[in-house]
């Protein structure tokens, strides 16, 4: 018999040798709404776990402005997997009802990602009332053809602006033992936040850098952050590279392009064999950016949403 039952400290160590990435997400990241844990149990031993997971979207919601909740959760692979995965699931949709009704001020919506080519758990997901929404592109780069940069990852280029005029971006690096790491990382909230309506979560960021051996790659213009790469290892030998961005005033004069250049011949000269990123797909100027850069499409990604919050003309 497989009950559910809400997460209580006696059940962290089986969580930590079943589930180990999301072990480390309860520990350590403070987007995780720890009221909604709980676990699966069956015959006395935990066989999956889950939660619900804060977006910067979520903080900055409102009425007009919609917000995520992210579904996580994992069972362990056994007979029943998909019952148990229902019923967290299920477990999961009570608790965002439950948050719905008590932040009535908020527009949320419950998300969950699914692989393109997993089309019986995108039906599964579809039974439950979720909906696809968006695409996403898998895309990835072998780093073992990219001449090796073994700096400090600090480095700077030039661009040449439409006025004809030279300027000089200058990129440093911030990880968890940066000494004022918040203070430099103060830049990159408020650019990151132009580009994208809202800035990216610190506790999320904060735990990449941390748990992750996450690296942020900060571009400077006159000491004004212009644009970013997130970095973050996944195995020994690949690397994310996400929340990629470049404020307005930079695009079309090869930023990115150098930047994100600098950045893969830093992780080849650190060892590391592939860099991986998520775009959505229709960003088509992105996805050809990152093709020119010598990523390529591997697979998709696809963004579904829970039926009640869903709402296509607001996202």
């Amino acid at each position: 018999m497989i009950e559910i039952l809400r997460y209580e400290d006696r059940f962290s160590d089986e969580i930590r040798a079943l589930f180990e990435s999301l072990a480390k997400e309860i520990d350590h990241n403070g987007d995780v709404r720890k009221e909604t844990m709980h676990v699966a149990v069956e015959e006395g031993a935990v066989v999956g776990v889950c939660f619900l997971l804060e977006t910067s979207s979520y903080r900055y919601a409102d009425r007009k402005r919609p917000g995520y909740l992210g579904m996580e959760l994992e069972v362990k692979p056994m007979e029943n997997e998909v019952e148990i995965s229902a019923m967290l699931m299920d477990t999961l949709i009570y608790e965002y009802r439950r948050i719905c009704d008590a932040e009535g001020n908020k527009r949320l919506i419950l998300r969950t990602f699914c692989y393109s080519s997993s089309v019986e758990y995108m039906n599964f997901l579809s039974w439950l009332g979720f909906r696809a929404q968006h695409f996403m592109y898998r895309m990835k780069k072998d780093l073992t053809e990219t001449v090796p940069n073994k700096g400090n990852g600090n480095f700077e280029f030039v661009i040449t602006r439409r006025n004809g005029r030279d300027e000089k971006i200058e990129v440093e690096t911030v990880d968890a033992e940066t000494e004022g790491a918040t203070k430099k990382l103060e830049g990159y909230f408020e650019a990151n936040k132009r580009v994208f309506g809202v800035p990216d979560s610190e506790n999320e960021l904060r735990y990449r850098l941390k748990e992750q051996k996450g690296i942020q790659f900060l571009a400077r213009s006159k000491g004004k952050v212009i644009a970013a790469v997130s970095v973050w290892e996944n195995k020994p030998d690949n690397v994310s590279t996400e929340n990629i961005f470049c404020i307005k005033e930079y695009r079309r004069l090869g930023v990115t392009e150098k930047l994100l250049g600098g950045v893969c011949a830093y992780l080849a000269g650190r060892g590391y064999k592939e860099a991986s990123l998520y775009v959505y797909g229709v960003n088509t100027y992105a996805v050809e950016l990152y093709r020119k850069l010598g990523y390529v499409i591997y697979g998709g990604l696809i963004h579904m949403l829970y039926e009640d919050g869903y709402v296509p003309e607001m996202i």
